[in-house]
């Protein structure tokens, strides 16, 4: 195995070599702390039995361990120069698929099915679908809300996530309800997932140094949803709608959303024992689907018109 690329000489020759300068637009900023590259994978605990995906590996900090450890690793990486020099640095390993592509774009069930007579040369797998998928990441900020809203919604099954973000957003995934950093991003990966905090990566960690520190955390799929809810993605519209007015009285804010009207937001909040004069940071999870119940007490067929254009915030 090569140099570990975790050392920042190591790091500067490749990229110079390959003529690569980092991206800031890509959030290209490569860990360069071996400690911190070693818990990231020991988090996961990847295994001969697992399938890790691992998106963005750079260089492969994280790569070069993983593939040491797993049965199979899946790499995704949107700039091909780093993809071309990955491929350079690790050689051709077995147990490593290199896809370059966007994440955001590809079928991830597609990308982690256990290939049948193979798959290679930068193209997703297919074949039947793996149970032991574990996703290891240290996620471009950029992408870090639409990612996890895909991650977690789609129908793979998964056993674990290990994720280093913006310390910023571990805050917002992890806030209590009745605080500024509490938001629709909040509700939305709780109903979903478990998130468990394992320590501040500190700037000086990463090069380029970003801004931030960033922390590290790991995401454990709910066998089921914590609450019950008759329709899943009217919760969720009804949770932007919202935040998306998160200094409005609830009532009004409810009324942000295109199938519901002042007095239906008003008797919601009357029916599920919630203050109509509240705002939303202070609803919980269990509020929120009390609301949805009331609400969307049915399914809704397609155009409903239950949508709203509104992210995570």
């Amino acid at each position: 195995m090569n140099e570990p690329i975790t050392r920042r000489a190591v790091l500067r020759r490749w990229l110079e070599r390959c003529g690569v300068r980092p991206s800031r637009r890509l959030g290209q900023n490569f860990l360069v702390d071996e400690g911190w590259a070693e818990r990231i994978v020991a988090a996961a605990e990847p295994g001969p039995d697992d399938l890790v995906l691992e998106v963005g590996p750079g260089l492969g900090a994280l790569t070069e361990r993983l593939v040491r450890r797993a049965g199979r690793v899946v790499a995704v990486e949107v700039d091909r120069r780093l993809a071309d020099a990955l491929r350079q640095r690790l050689g051709p390993l077995a147990n490593l698929e290199l896809v370059v592509a966007d994440v955001l774009r590809v079928d991830l069930a597609r990308l982690v099915a256990a290939p049948e007579g193979g798959a290679a040369g930068g193209e997703p797998g297919a074949g039947r679908p793996r149970d032991r998928v574990k996703l290891v990441s240290n996620l471009p900020y950029a992408i870090t809300s639409p990612f996890l809203v895909r991650w977690l919604t789609t129908p793979l099954r998964w056993e674990r996530a290990v994720l280093t973000l913006q310390e910023e957003v571990v805050e917002r995934l992890l806030a209590p309800p009745g605080t500024a950093a509490y938001g629709a991003l909040t509700v939305f990966v709780a109903y979903h997932a478990r998130v468990e905090r394992l320590g501040t990566v500190p700037a000086g960690a990463f090069w380029p140094r970003p801004a931030v520190d960033s922390a590290v955390v790991r995401l454990w799929p709910h066998p089921r949803p914590p609450v019950t809810v008759a329709d899943p993605a009217a919760l969720f519209a009804l949770v932007r709608a919202a935040f998306g007015r998160r200094r409005k009285r609830l009532a009004n804010a409810l009324a942000a959303h295109p199938a519901v009207g002042r007095q239906e937001a008003e008797a919601a909040c009357r029916a599920a024992g919630i203050d109509p004069g509240a705002r939303p940071e202070d609803v919980d999870l269990e509020g929120f689907a009390r609301l949805a119940n009331h609400l969307f007490p049915s399914p809704a067929g397609p155009g409903s018109g239950r949508g709203t254009s509104l992210g995570y915030n």
